[in-house]
């Protein structure tokens, strides 16, 4: 009996390293965010607004090369992840969230939701929900953020449309 138990206590950490990867095979760990500031756009291929969000998420990580822009899709199949990156010509990571690691971690509000985190996993900044208008806010307080070494000093933000 010891043996089913300590198997199924481990059954969590194995998942977690098959089931983070993106489009091109790389793993991603929701626990260890990376050095830095990163931005997770949590997204998914049912979700309207996320097709109209991402060109723009992408266009951010090309505009700020050093900083990391994970997008991580909500769908149930894979399929739906590799529809976003073909359709979008996304070139940016776009993790399949498949055991549902990362949305238990972070809690997105709605999709799409768009966090800033820090190397800790600390939410520094959320924005829910996708509209051209206050895209520029989001730009604002990442700016803001990134300027003033957030990992110490940020508070979390939080911002819904």
């Amino acid at each position: 009996m010891r043996i089913i138990v300590i198997c199924l206590f481990l059954l969590p950490a194995f998942a977690a390293d098959s089931n983070t990867t993106d489009q091109n095979g790389t793993a991603y760990d929701p626990g260890a965010p990376g050095p830095g500031l990163t931005v997770l756009d949590f997204a998914a291929s049912w979700c309207k607004p996320c097709w109209k969000a991402l060109p723009h998420v992408q266009q951010l990580s090309k505009d700020k090369p050093g900083l990391r822009v994970l997008v991580v899709s909500q769908d149930e199949q894979r399929a739906g992840a590799d529809k976003l990156v073909r359709k979008l010509g996304l070139k940016l990571p776009v993790i399949w969230d498949e055991g549902h690691q990362w949305a238990r971690k972070y809690q997105p509000k709605g999709m799409p939701t768009t966090m800033v985190i820090d190397s800790t996993g600390k939410i520094l900044y959320t924005h829910v929900g996708f509209d051209p208008n206050t895209w520029q806010e989001f730009l604002t307080h990442l700016d803001q953020l990134l300027a003033s070494a957030a990992g110490r000093t940020g508070s979390a933000v939080s911002k819904e449309e």
